[in-house]
């Protein structure tokens, strides 16, 4: 509904029903026949990363964006990528901020955000990707093509991936006012499949190093299997990019950061802190591992503050 009641009205809405409830589908089906804008495709079910390239497939506008059947977008959102695309020919894709409901539509109280500037840096630690929120890009449909769709084997993170290939098309932006209110609740992606988003994030991120060092990582993405045995694919980029990026490095800071050291098999954050001593010792000692050692004693700190604060007295 909040994209047929856009203020820009020259689109084409395409609806993929992927094996909805027969209620659902009905429902769809007379949205579609009181709107010529709505083309409404029925098909089996093909998973998320599947059933958003088949919508691709089916798109024929100049500019695509993403839309999750849960999420809100603001009326003049789609007026003002358009726009912006149409005067910036260089960029490739924009996205913006992100407003946050809860399951019942209420939106929380905006947060103050400066304005990022958004780099394609993968040769960084950490790495620096033109990130925009999943549902928000509006992406130039050439370059989403050239790019070659969402990967399956990042399901979770797989938009994160997407925006690393785009990155190496040209620039994106993403805008400081939030243009799509994002629904909060207990199925959502982030909360039933973290472990698969997490590695798919990080593995997303190795990739794209090793695309910017010229290596061929296909062998790799191949093996990669959501939910499967992951530190395997972890250890194949570790050997893929010895002597041209530090990948402990960044692994270990993508645990603390993420405060996800089960994913390694650690029990507890001190356990991992010894590694990260011991990593920290190795010679040459180089400003990264010194960087590294600095955020782990903050981020050790801080959630050891944060555990006082929440034991009751």
């Amino acid at each position: 509904g909040s994209i047929l009641s856009q203020t820009f009205q020259d689109l084409e809405l395409v609806v993929v029903d992927d094996g909805s409830q027969a209620s659902t589908r009905a429902i769809l089906r007379s949205l579609a026949a009181g709107d010529a804008r709505m083309k409404l495709h029925e098909c089996e079910h093909r998973g998320l990363v599947g059933t958003l390239n088949h919508a691709l497939s089916l798109c024929r506008g100049i500019y695509v964006a993403r839309m999750d059947h849960d999420d809100i977008s603001l009326p003049h959102r789609l007026e003002r990528q358009v726009k912006f695309l149409d005067d910036n020919p260089t960029y490739v894709a924009c996205g913006s901020e992100i407003g946050r409901m809860d399951a019942d539509g209420v939106v929380a109280a905006k947060r103050n955000r400066r304005q990022r500037v958004l780099e394609h840096r993968p040769d960084l630690l950490p790495p620096r990707v033109q990130w925009m929120p999943g549902p928000t890009p509006m992406i130039r449909a050439d370059a989403m093509r050239k790019a070659g769709g969402y990967r399956p084997q990042f399901l979770a993170a797989e938009d994160r991936d997407l925006c690393w290939r785009l990155g190496m098309l040209g620039r994106c932006a993403r805008f400081n006012e939030a243009l799509l209110n994002y629904r909060g609740h207990a199925s959502n992606t982030s909360n039933l499949q973290r472990r698969t988003q997490l590695f798919s994030h990080i593995l997303g991120d190795m990739s794209a190093i090793a695309r910017h060092f010229g290596l061929d990582d296909q062998h790799i993405v191949s093996s990669i299997a959501p939910g499967g045995d992951y530190l395997a694919n972890i250890a194949a980029y570790r050997g893929l990019l010895a002597g041209r990026y530090p990948v402990d490095t960044l692994w270990f800071h993508f645990l603390i950061r993420q405060g996800a050291w089960p994913l390694a098999g650690y029990a507890d954050r001190r356990a991992l802190a010894g590694d990260v001593l011991r990593h920290w010792m190795q010679r040459p000692l180089d400003l990264q591992r010194i960087a590294l050692a600095m955020r782990t004693v903050a981020e050790l700190t801080v959630r050891q503050l944060l555990k006082k604060q929440e034991t009751p007295a």
